[in-house]
């Protein structure tokens, strides 16, 4: 009890601590923007995850908030989500008295491109390519002819009606999006037919038609030299996540690790009297899950966490019934299940088939994917830790004090064969079976479980009946 006593105050303390460490870790981001040129480096995975785009609308408000000088996108990508850019462009980019400006060092392909044709001007590295932005699915594959021409005609309407505003060629930007039967000439550059336009940064900075730039303001090799191209002489600083940022990013990362340790800690705790180790494993484990899928922008509120302690009670009563209910159990664990998979779902992705006319089953394929793969790793990792669990715990010093059977003076417990006998069919409780414990029958230690509540320890016990993991008890009076 002395021990439990202490790991309970010291959870209690690390609560608080987090609890008030939460707001500052919000708050107290990257400060200091005021008066300085801030840089948003926009690399190989940055437009492929919620998360990242998360991270550039709070360094956009941020930037805005603090009155900083000019805000610059310094990208290298082959490009990455559409809706999600498409989002950025239209709402979080929008409306702006911050100057923006694209530095494409090296290359901003598909939604890369895009994010640059939102900006207020776009300057090109010496070596630098910009363009391809014709629309794919998540899963890679081929978009249905009616559906590639509705996302076209959306993408191309919002594309359109943002850069205009911000003084770029409308059509040269739909040739980088959409291919035609026709040859299309802008400047020096043809674009053949059924052909996408990609632009090198010398071509991108090349006078069209009319004298003006294609697409570029100019080249330049680095964020200085646009900024003295520019007129501004302002400090130049590299907007970085906070440290909470990042610990929340590896935490969904690791969202099958924390189910594994989840389940193997509900295990433990099964198996073990009182509250101890095994469920403090397990809440941390799955508090540590919504909390950190939550932070990066994920479906993981308070909706699912209430879910998952809502199949938690079901399978709570299940165990307490004895298993005689297999619904109220099965009930149980799908609603964790479906908690734990739709925390890990990408809001903004739900929102856009939500809102969505008739998505297809690529489209939905390609959003649950990655939640589904999350998931089937941590459950399939979680079985096999509690089959190792079963095999080795009986066998560990540790355990084997949690459980008392030193004090019993009889060895260390495990549930008897298909084909194995008792020496008799009824016995004595080693500890308390709340409902799963300990027993001793004729000399032998067993893992049993109780069908008629919680049964104090050293009490008679009688055998009712067995499953694959122990034996099924209940009280004699």
């Amino acid at each position: 009890m002395l021990y439990i006593s202490a790991m309970y105050r010291l959870i209690c303390c690390v609560m608080i601590l987090l609890g008030l460490s939460l707001p500052a870790a919000g708050v107290q981001a990257q400060s200091g923007f005021q008066g300085k040129v801030v840089v948003i480096q926009v690399g190989a995975d940055s437009l492929t995850n919620s998360q990242n785009f998360r991270f550039m609308r709070r360094i956009i408000d941020q930037a805005e908030k603090e009155k900083a000088r000019a805000l610059v996108f310094e990208l290298n990508t082959p490009g990455g989500l559409a809706w999600e850019t498409g989002e950025m462009m239209m709402q979080t980019m929008q409306g702006r008295k911050l100057p923006m400006y694209a530095f494409v060092n090296t290359k901003a392909m598909s939604a890369g491109a895009l994010l640059s044709a939102a900006c207020d001007k776009i300057y090109m590295a010496p070596v630098s390519t910009i363009g391809a932005a014709g629309l794919v699915s998540g899963t890679g594959d081929e978009i249905e002819p009616m559906m590639r021409r509705k996302l076209e005609s959306a993408f191309d309407a919002f594309t359109r009606s943002v850069v205009v505003r911000k003084g770029h060629d409308p059509a040269l930007i739909r040739a980088m999006m959409i291919p035609s039967k026709d040859e299309r000439k802008f400047g020096s550059v043809t674009v053949a037919p059924d052909t996408l336009l990609t632009l090198t940064g010398e071509e991108a900075a090349a006078p069209g038609a009319d004298g003006q730039p294609l697409l570029a303001a100019g080249i330049v090799a680095n964020v200085e030299e646009l900024m003295a191209k520019e007129g501004i002489e302002s400090p130049v600083v590299t907007a970085e996540p906070t440290g909470f940022e990042q610990i929340a990013f590896w935490l969904a990362w690791a969202s099958p690790l924390l189910i594994l340790a989840g389940m193997a800690g509900i295990y433990f705790e099964l198996k073990t009297p009182g509250f101890g180790v095994g469920g403090i494993i397990a809440v941390a484990s799955f508090a540590l899950f919504f909390l950190g899928n939550h932070v990066v922008g994920n479906l993981a509120g308070y909706e699912m966490a209430a879910l998952f302690v809502l199949g938690v009670a079901l399978l709570i009563v299940e165990i307490v019934l004895g298993g005689s209910t297999v619904f109220v159990g099965a009930a149980g664990v799908l609603c964790m299940l479906a908690a734990l998979f739709g925390g890990m779902l990408d809001g903004l992705e739900v929102g856009r088939l939500l809102d969505a006319d008739a998505p297809s089953w690529q489209e939905y394929a390609a959003v649950a994917a990655e939640p589904a793969l999350k998931l089937a790793l941590g459950c399939v990792g979680g079985t096999l830790a509690i089959l190792g669990m079963m095999r080795c715990l009986p066998d560990l010093p540790l355990f084997r004090r949690l459980n008392n059977s030193a004090a019993s003076g009889v060895g260390a417990g495990s549930p008897p064969g298909e084909d194995e006998a008792l020496p008799a069919q009824e016995g004595e409780s080693v500890t308390e079976l709340n409902p799963g414990g300990r027993a001793v029958f004729g000399g032998r230690m067993v893992d049993v479980s109780s069908v008629s509540g919680v049964i104090p320890a050293h009490s008679r016990v009688r055998v009712v009946g067995r499953n694959a993991f122990e034996t099924l008890v209940e009280k004699i009076d």
